[in-house]
């Protein structure tokens, strides 16, 4: 156990990840195409992701899946897998989302843990949540540039990663970036790490979904 604890602390990742192919490489980013997934959400409170009300959504989480115990749940004990996923979008869109900011300013945001896919394939394969704030949700497949980063999980580096992302994919120019209703970027932040591991040693990443660009500059050299 003591070698476990301290493998997390220096930043080891020894939980499932989400299965994906990585289809590009470029010097500042990966392309990946990501296998459907289930995913646990829950909401942020009025302060959003950051906010020092925001709520405390990875509590409902993790009980949920029982990580302090006996799980939340209809059917059993579930387990924990990386990472947690963060995704900004329109309050207006019809699915539940990730993290979602608000309308006129309200930072209504939800955080989601992706669920063992090689136990859990479909909605009707999950455990039931029994905390009514943590709901059920299923990811399609999707194409996704990648950037990865470390030091701590917050919103403003996430944002100042996504900004670089979002500058090299346009320089490239051969990865169209999918846009929602209101034109903004559709992304996620990813963070694989406990709090207590090392700053340093923490892996966490920004994922805009994008798909080829059939005009890409260097498919004409």
């Amino acid at each position: 156990a003591s070698k476990q604890a301290m493998g997390m602390v220096l930043g080891r990742i020894s939980e499932e990840m989400p299965a994906h192919t990585v289809l590009a490489r470029a010097s500042t980013y990966e392309v990946r195409r990501y296998a459907r997934s289930v995913v646990a959400e829950c909401s942020y409170g009025a302060g959003g992701w950051g906010g020092g009300d925001d709520g405390s959504p990875f509590g409902a989480l993790a009980r949920y899946i029982g990580v302090f115990g006996k799980p939340q749940n209809d059917k059993e004990k579930i387990a924990m897998t990386a990472p947690v996923l963060v995704t900004p979008e329109p309050i207006a869109m019809t699915a539940p989302v990730l993290v979602s900011p608000g309308a006129e300013g309200q930072a209504t945001h939800t955080m989601a843990f992706v669920l063992p896919a090689s136990k859990y394939s479909s909605i009707a394969d999950a455990p039931k949540p029994l905390d009514p704030r943590v709901t059920l949700r299923q990811l399609p497949e999707r194409m996704q540039a990648v950037r990865t980063f470390s030091w701590n999980f917050r919103p403003e580096a996430a944002k100042k990663n996504l900004d670089i992302l979002l500058d090299d994919l346009a320089k490239d120019g051969c990865w169209a970036v999918e846009r929602g209703a209101d034109g903004q970027p559709r992304w996620q932040a990813a963070g694989y790490n406990p709090p207590f591991a090392l700053p340093f040693m923490k892996r966490n990443e920004v994922l805009v979904d994008v798909q080829p660009n059939p005009n890409c500059p260097k498919a004409e050299e």
